[in-house]
C-alpha cells in the first residue's frame, strides 16, 4: 500500500507519482488472472473529475496520449457533488463507526473506494525483460460543467492510499500447475 502523502508531484500541477515496485522473481509469483489498482477513501465532495492512470511513465500529464506505448492503464471517474448547500453540519461525514444493526445508508459524502483494472497493462510491462512495475502516475482532470474550468487540476483529487492487488482464480491456478 502506498499512502497518498508519500507520493511525489509529477511534472504538471496535480499529477502524483507513486513509487511502486512489482517485479516477480519467479513464474509463480508473476501469475495472475486480474490486477487492480485500488484507491481508498476517494473524496467526491466537489465537482466531477477523472483520474488517468499511467504505468512506468512519471512524466505523464493531461496531454499524454492514452495509449499502451505511453503506459496508459485506464481511468476512473468521480461524479462529484459540487460542494455543500445545506445547514450547518449537513455535509460533515460522521467519523464514528455505526452499529452493525444500523440499516441506514451511509452519509452521501462518505469517501469512496475506486478501482482500475490494469491487467493488460501490467502484463505488457512484465513481458519486457528486466522491466517490472516501477511507478504509477495519476493525472487528475476536472470535468467541471463549465467548459472554461475543465482540464488539469490540483485541487480535486484527494484520497488516502493506493494498492496493487492481483488475483489468481482457482481454475487458472489448477491449469497452470498441472
Amino acid at each position: 500500500m502506498v499512502p497518498a502523502a508519500s507520493m511525489t508531484t509529477g511534472t504538471a500541477p496535480g499529477v502524483l507519482v507513486a513509487d511502486v515496485s512489482f517485479r516477480p522473481t519467479s513464474p509463480e509469483e508473476g501469475r495472475f488472472t486480474r490486477a487492480d489498482l485500488v484507491f481508498s477513501r476517494v473524496d467526491h465532495s466537489q465537482t466531477s473529475y477523472e483520474v488517468r492512470v499511467f504505468l512506468n511513465n512519471p512524466t505523464a500529464d493531461a496531454s499524454t496520449p492514452r495509449t499502451a506505448e505511453h503506459g496508459y492503464a485506464g481511468r476512473f471517474v468521480v461524479f462529484g457533488h459540487g460542494g455543500c448547500f445545506g445547514d450547518e453540519g449537513h455535509c460533515e461525514v460522521p467519523s464514528q463507526a455505526r452499529a452493525s444493526s444500523d440499516l441506514r445508508l451511509a452519509h452521501p459524502l462518505t469517501p469512496q473506494t475506486k478501482l482500475v483494472t490494469v491487467t493488460d497493462a501490467l502484463r505488457r510491462i512484465l513481458a519486457e525483460p528486466e522491466e517490472g512495475l516501477r511507478q504509477v502516475t495519476l493525472v487528475p482532470v476536472s470535468k467541471d460543467p463549465s467548459r472554461e474550468q475543465r482540464g488539469p487540476t490540483d485541487s480535486l483529487f484527494r484520497f488516502d492510499s493506493l494498492e496493487l492487488q492481483t488475483y489468481l482464480t482457482e481454475t487458472e491456478e489448477a491449469s497452470t500447475s498441472a
